[in-house]
């Protein structure tokens, strides 16, 4: 938790465009869920750092850390630091819909949650559609004192080559055709919506899910294949189908900035 540590938010040289599945960015850091405490990464994909690139940058850095809670806002190349006190203590959820709500519904949001502002060792970075996983990441935002950062731009992303672009773009859908997909692993349901990342042309395994009050959450925390068991609970296989305390406590986990797998 060290003020000197570097905390990373970067994209690669293809997030953004579009054809490509290139939606990946990472954030990275020093590690507080490690002992010795040693370099690590997450790797997100969604749509932020996609829209991180419209707002006209591959990457931010953030050292030091702040004297008073902060968010960051990012917006067609115009960086500004703001007060966040009227979010310190939100769910990283709820801190997401008063972002939306203060800067129009079409920025991206990563934020943290209690679990980050408090340094749990396993806080987590949670982005519109991502988390940064079991790095501890999210308290080292905490620990800065930075609570969001949210990216919204109209940059067009132009490539060097842009010809030679669209013919990579069209080879990669060449050899996608007839291809499965991971899609078999996944665990139907009656009211699972499919929700691909930035630029995808296959989409995988996100999805979103609907309980019965309404309430829309995402599918799972991560792959179908750690969790796929525990996915046939969201439509009771194993229990009544009234029972919706796994979508629930996924939520509640999101919401609190906690890892998943951790729990």
């Amino acid at each position: 938790f060290d003020a000197e540590n570097r905390l990373i938010f970067m994209t690669g040289p293809l997030t953004g465009f579009t054809g490509l599945a290139s939606a990946r960015w990472g954030i990275e850091g020093k590690s507080p869920a490690t002992t010795p405490e040693c370099f690590s990464y997450s790797n997100l994909g969604g749509s932020w750092g996609a829209h991180l690139k419209f707002a006209g940058y591959d990457g931010i850095v953030i050292q030091g850390e702040s004297d008073r809670s902060v968010y960051l806002s990012i917006h067609d190349g115009n960086i500004q630091i703001k007060d966040a006190s009227h979010l310190w203590g939100m769910g990283a959820i709820e801190a997401r819909k008063a972002l939306k709500a203060e800067l129009g519904s079409s920025v991206r949001v990563a934020a943290i949650g209690p679990a980050g502002e408090n340094l749990v060792s396993f806080a987590i970075v949670l982005a519109d559609d991502g988390a940064s996983g079991s790095s501890g990441l999210g308290a080292v935002m905490g620990a800065k004192k930075l609570k969001a950062i949210t990216v919204s731009g109209s940059e067009k992303l132009t490539a060097a080559d842009p010809e030679g672009l669209r013919e990579i773009a069209r080879y990669a859908r060449e050899l996608t055709k007839g291809m499965p997909t991971v899609q078999k692993g996944l665990t139907p349901g009656p009211k699972m919506r499919r929700v691909a990342c930035y630029g995808c042309i296959r989409g995988c395994i996100r999805a979103d899910c609907e309980a019965k009050d309404g309430t829309r959450s995402k599918y799972m925390c991560t792959g179908a294949q750690f969790y796929q068991d525990a996915a046939k609970w969201y439509y009771g296989e194993w229990v009544p189908e009234s029972t919706e305390v796994p979508f629930y406590a996924n939520m509640l986990c999101d919401d609190y900035g906690v890892d998943t797998n951790s729990i």
